[in-house]
């Protein structure tokens, strides 16, 4: 009898920046799998022009994990059934060069893993009701929808 793996979709929202142990792609590795792709978006110093001190992340948790969830999903159903991915993102205060979403995704073939990744954070992008309000040197602050 033949042992079927599941394919690992995991996803949510964490508080905080994103832990290093998050930003690891290893446990997405399968024999059958020869590509793995991933994207860390990391928080800028600058927007704009505006000098950028520091971002605060918010979002109605049950939702925006449910919308991540179903973009994992539509992902493989569009790219390839046997996709792995894990996704996270950060709510809260984050500063420059700190993580702040996290996509990996791992497929037979590199095509399907690039494509998958591109997509998902695109999605992101469209679609997770995450808001961030950036905070400038000059003391201002914006709110704007968006990861």
């Amino acid at each position: 009898m033949a042992l079927v793996k599941t394919p690992l979709r995991e996803s949510g929202i964490i508080d905080g920046p994103l832990e290093a142990t998050l930003l690891s792609s290893q446990d997405l590795c399968r024999d059958e799998h020869g590509a793995l792709a991933s994207f860390v978006g990391c928080v800028r110093n600058e927007h704009f022009g505006k000098n950028v001190t520091h971002l605060h992340y918010e979002c109605y948790k049950p939702m925006a994990e449910s919308v991540l969830q179903s973009l994992i999903e539509e992902t493989c159903e569009k790219f390839d059934p046997e996709l792995q991915a894990r996704v996270f993102h950060g709510i809260g205060t984050m500063y420059p060069a700190q993580a702040s979403v996290v996509i990996h995704v791992s497929s037979g073939h590199r095509v399907a893993a690039f494509d998958a990744c591109r997509h998902i954070i695109e999605r992101i992008k469209e679609d997770l009701p995450v808001w961030k309000q950036e905070f400038y040197a000059d003391g201002t602050s914006e709110w704007l929808k968006g990861s």
